[in-house]
């Protein structure tokens, strides 16, 4: 599609009128003249750009010149007439267009008998027209589409594409299979001169690894063919950082636990969100950390604490599933596992973590009755209660003046838990968890 017109010599975006004439003849000569093989998109565009410059000079010039600038640079290099403009006419760098010569401007772009122009200037009654216009003839000129993009162009059944239309009553799934394969032959040719024997196989398409950072002082590496151990130092201000800490921890060649350790989002119920698994493995002070390998690639990740217990472990099952769990010690000293598990899809390189919510949160809300029974002695869960069971209760009385104090302490600014509108004042629901907090 044509790209937007307004654009500063720094290439910010901008509306028409936030343009200097300088910068709106230098962006006309970008869009209209194809710099690599020297000529114009169309004759019609040369006249469009002097129409212009002349519009400029009699802006600038206080006592008409002998000779209009617009004469002189018809053979002149299209390239060098915003050098010639401002050399002539200083302001022009600096003024921005008025009023007037802006509607002049989008009058030139409509103007009947030329070539409609390639861009966009104005957002008005007309955008659908010259956002359409000439449309038929971009694909067969390609040359004269800007960057030489195809996808900004919209290919239509003209002669050019009629002559690759060979069967009859073709199903759409067949027509995009033929681009997808053609797209990829082409592809093989150019780049591996047609052998696809010699297509390199790599775990995913993303950046090389690059060599990771010295390790600092504080971590000690004892490496051998089947491991590699870490033993962090005690002392948390010795420790490194994430970004220096990760690299290393992933390993020097591509792999399941590299892309999980690298990647800054992962996708979760169809969205993207955080990674939050990159802080769950931050150093910590005392930690040792192990990752086991199998032919050079890790197959397993542990970290332990400085007596042993195993708090977190990290792996790969040959389906590409990965599975994290969280070891968590109790005040009572016993350990409740948090299961987490993810997908790994190496063939999406911008995302290739894919994490299940539905899981995660069936997790979570198992784990927290496991803390709960094992912190405070009980041995049953919400779901093991029948409708039999009797619980004890007591009452909570929350006042409007409680409710307003909770507000101010965890910042919540909704007027209907500080104004009570007909009558009513509601509570957070944030009061629930006090209530069921005091009976636990």
């Amino acid at each position: 599609m044509r790209p937007w017109f307004g654009r500063k010599a720094d290439g910010r975006v901008v509306d028409l009128e936030q343009m200097t004439y300088a910068e709106v003849i230098g962006r006309a000569v970008e869009l209209m003249y194809i710099r690599h093989q020297q000529r114009w998109a169309s004759p019609s565009y040369t006249q469009f750009v002097l129409d212009f410059i002349d519009r400029v000079e009699r802006r600038m010039c206080i006592v008409a010149p002998d000779t209009l600038l617009s004469s002189e640079l018809r053979d002149v290099d299209p390239l060098s007439f915003v050098e010639r403009v401002v050399e002539a006419y200083p302001e022009s760098a600096t003024q921005l267009l008025t009023s007037e010569d802006v509607q002049y401007f989008i009058s030139l772009c409509k103007r009947r008998g030329q070539k409609p122009p390639p861009f966009i200037p104005v957002l008005d009654a007309d955008f659908g027209v010259l956002l359409l216009k000439d449309t038929t003839s971009q694909p067969d000129h390609l040359d004269a589409v800007i960057d030489q993009d195809p996808q900004r162009v919209g290919i239509q059944q003209g002669p050019v594409a009629a002559k690759y239309s060979t069967v009859v009553d073709e199903p759409v799934k067949d027509i995009l299979d033929g681009i997808y394969h053609g797209h990829i032959a082409a592809l093989v040719e150019r780049q591996h001169g047609g052998n696809a024997s010699s297509i390199p196989v790599v775990e995913y398409v993303g950046a090389e690894p690059i060599a990771a950072a010295a390790l600092a002082a504080s971590v000690a590496l004892h490496e051998s063919s089947v491991e590699r151990v870490f033993s962090l130092s005690a002392y948390a201000e010795q420790l490194p950082d994430l970004d220096s800490w990760l690299p290393v921890l992933a390993g020097p060649h591509k792999s399941w636990l590299r892309a999980l350790l690298t990647t800054p989002t992962i996708v979760q119920s169809g969205k993207y969100v955080d990674n939050y698994v990159r802080r769950m493995l931050r150093a910590r002070p005392g930690r040792k950390v192990t990752v086991q390998l199998e032919s050079g690639l890790p197959s397993l990740l542990t970290i332990a604490d400085s007596t042993g217990i195993v708090e977190l472990m990290l792996g790969c099952d040959a389906d590409g599933a990965i599975r994290l769990t969280v070891y968590h010690t109790t005040l009572a000293g016993i350990v409740v596992p948090l299961p987490l598990r993810f997908g790994y899809v190496p063939s999406q390189c911008l995302t290739p973590i894919h994490g299940s919510k539905q899981g995660e949160d069936n997790s979570a809300m198992e784990f927290s009755i496991a803390l709960w029974s094992a912190n405070f002695g009980q041995t049953t869960g919400y779901k093991d209660i029948v409708d039999s069971t009797t619980v004890a209760r007591t009452e909570l009385v929350i006042t409007e003046e409680h409710s307003r104090a909770l507000c101010k302490v965890v910042g919540n600014r909704a007027w209907q838990y500080s104004l009570a509108k007909s009558g009513f004042l509601y509570a957070p629901l944030d009061f629930g968890q006090i209530a069921y907090t005091k009976e636990l």
